[in-house]
C-alpha cells in the first residue's frame, strides 16, 4: 500500500500508526536523510583534505619566504643601510606573504569551482542522456568566497611572520 501524509509533520504519527498495526514502512524522507548524511560525510572529507592542503601549503610558503629571505639578505642590508627602517622592511615582507596568499586564495577559489563545473557538465551529459535534465551539483556562495580570501590572507600573515621578523634582524 502506499499511504501519503497530508502534512511533513504528520509523518511520524502517521508511520508510528501503521507500524503499530504490524506493517513494515518505508519513507522518502528515509531516503532523504540518507543522502543528506551522505553529502555530510562527502563535505567532511572534502573539508579534512583541504585542511591538509591548506597546511602544506602553509608550510610551502614559509619556506619560499624563507628562502626568499637568505637570498635577498644583502638587499635588505643595503635598504637598511639606505635608510629603510626595520619596521618598513617587515612590511616588505608581510605584504609580499599576504599577496602570495591571497593569489593562491583566488587560484584555488578557481581551480575548485572549475572543477564542480567540469563534475556537473559530466554528470549532466549523462542526465541528458537519460531525459532527466541539466545537473550542477557545484554552487559557490559569495560568503565561502569570502571566507577563503580571508583565511588565504590570514595565512600569508601567519607564514610571513618570522621571516619577515628575522629580516628586521639584518
Amino acid at each position: 500500500l502506499k499511504v501519503i501524509a497530508d502534512n511533513k509533520n504528520d509523518l511520524p504519527k502517521v508511520r508510528s500508526a501503521i507500524e503499530a498495526m504490524g506493517y513494515g514502512t518505508v519513507s522518502v524522507a528515509d531516503t532523504v536523510a540518507q543522502i543528506d548524511n551522505l553529502f555530510g560525510t562527502v563535505r567532511l572529507l572534502f573539508g579534512v583534505v583541504g585542511l591538509v592542503g591548506l597546511v602544506v601549503a602553509s608550510l610551502g610558503m614559509f619556506n619560499t619566504l624563507t628562502v626568499s629571505l637568505l637570498e635577498r639578505t644583502r638587499e635588505v642590508g643595503l635598504l637598511k643601510a639606505m635608510g629603510m627602517k626595520s619596521d618598513e622592511v617587515r612590511e616588505l615582507f608581510l605584504t609580499e606573504s599576504m599577496i602570495m596568499g591571497f593569489y593562491g586564495g583566488v587560484l584555488g577559489l578557481l581551480l575548485g569551482a572549475g572543477a564542480g563545473k567540469m563534475i556537473s557538465l559530466a554528470l549532466s551529459s549523462v542526465a541528458v542522456a537519460k531525459g532527466v535534465g541539466f545537473i550542477d551539483v557545484s554552487v559557490v556562495p559569495f560568503s565561502f568566497v569570502l571566507v577563503v580570501l580571508t583565511l588565504a590572507l590570514i595565512v600569508g600573515v601567519v607564514t610571513g611572520y618570522f621571516p619577515a621578523r628575522r629580516a628586521t634582524k639584518i
